[in-house]
């Protein structure tokens, strides 16, 4: 059994195992690549006739550590007492 992978916009969508003509399956604007041995998942990119891993996700930010919340904290403070008393 052949296995392949849909690619769309760059990108591995799908991943499809027949025995059968991928060809006479599908429609023909869907783009199928056949996978010869190849550790592939979907996610991965695939360009210039190669596949490869994603980039990794950027970082979550930090968290603020306690001395800046207390500094933030600290700064509300000040802002609340400068406020006109009615």
């Amino acid at each position: 059994m052949q296995q392949y992978a849909r690619i769309e916009n760059g990108l591995v969508a799908e991943l499809f195992s027949t025995a059968a003509d991928i060809g006479t399956l599908f429609h023909p604007a869907l783009h199928w690549v056949a996978l010869s041995g190849q550790t592939v998942t979907v996610g991965d990119l695939y360009a210039n006739g190669a596949f490869s891993a994603p980039p990794p996700p950027e970082p979550a930010p930090a968290a603020p550590g306690i001395a800046e919340l207390q500094a933030q904290l600290a700064e509300l403070a000040r802002r609340i007492a400068a406020l006109p008393q009615s």
